[in-house]
């Protein structure tokens, strides 16, 4: 791979992964939504590219390049906080995946490849299941979303790879996500409060997640879909003591004293066999060794 399209490229895991590709001497074109973006975080060396997501068929025009090996495609709307219940919001998200699919063609990429989420897995059974938590409708769009995707793409004959992401985790990570709130409620010396967190989960180091996302685009893949994890799962509450244990300082921490969503989550949905079968991927350190990162490079900022 010698030249890569990203967008959200300014986001969270997009700041990483476009890190990882300059690392490994891939040009890359970073999309971005507005000259209001925050960039900060985003190497020197990239090619910004301003472009909203509700236009970016106008990628076309913008990009004279036809030498584009994989477009990444990681840009969507309300990933966090009330925006994953907005179900408009969500439902354009689809549209433009399947949009930018089409630039992906248009440009002549040789790979398309899209994040998922691990709660698909929850929308493909959403209708035979009790639980309706508005925040499940991320999940549905982004299982419409691949649903489409898998149509399209064949239609327009692109090879395409949907990487299903679960909770990633790092620096600089403002999502609000289970271990940014279990981390800020600790440095504040609040006691971060949970359900009995008695489900599976795969807590994925970003820097790991962006290393996967680069290997994906790099080897001859042979599957449409891969999840993208440690390959380590655990209950979640094993997850949580963890941390507790590593902050230190007689942090508490509430487990079981937040009803329970309904939601039930299974371990095989965490397998990453396929991942490292076509391109051997493995995670560089441990879940406690990063979270000790973490904390430290946090305490600094202090």
């Amino acid at each position: 791979m010698q030249k890569a399209i990203v967008t959200g490229a300014n986001g969270f895991i997009g700041s990483w992964l476009t890190k990882e590709l300059i690392k490994n001497n891939v040009e890359v074109i970073a999309i971005v939504r507005n000259k209001n973006s925050n960039i900060d975080f985003l190497p020197k060396q990239v090619r910004i590219i301003y472009c909203e997501l509700e236009s970016i068929s106008d990628l076309v025009k913008m990009i004279s390049d036809r030498n584009i090996d994989v477009f990444y495609h990681l840009a969507w709307d309300g990933t966090a906080g009330k925006d994953r219940a907005d179900y408009s919001l969500q439902l354009l998200n689809s549209k433009y995946t399947c949009d930018s699919a089409v630039v992906a063609k248009e440009l002549n990429c040789q790979k398309f490849i899209c994040t998922g989420t691990i709660t698909e897995k929850i929308a493909e059974n959403i209708l035979n299941i009790d639980s309706k938590a508005e925040n499940i409708i991320y999940g549905i769009a982004k299982h419409v979303a691949h649903c489409l995707l898998d149509v399209l793409c064949k239609k327009i004959q692109l090879p395409y790879v949907w990487a299903r992401l679960s909770n990633i985790y790092g620096e600089n990570n403002s999502t609000g996500n289970i271990i940014s709130y279990t981390l800020n409620e600790f440095q504040k010396g609040n006691k971060p409060t949970f359900s009995k967190a008695e489900q599976p989960y795969d807590l994925m180091y970003v820097k790991d997640a962006a290393k996967a996302l680069y290997l994906l685009g790099e080897m001859a893949t042979k599957e449409n879909c891969y999840f993208i994890g440690s390959g380590e799962p655990r209950l979640l509450k094993e997850y949580l003591i963890s941390i507790k244990d590593i902050f230190g300082n007689d942090a508490q921490i509430g487990i079981g004293e937040r009803p329970e969503d309904g939601l039930k989550y299974s371990f095989d949905w965490f397998d990453t066999s396929a991942l490292q079968r076509d391109t051997g991927f493995k995670v560089l350190n441990t879940f406690e060794y990063n979270i000790r990162e973490i904390i430290e490079e946090s305490k600094k900022k202090l």
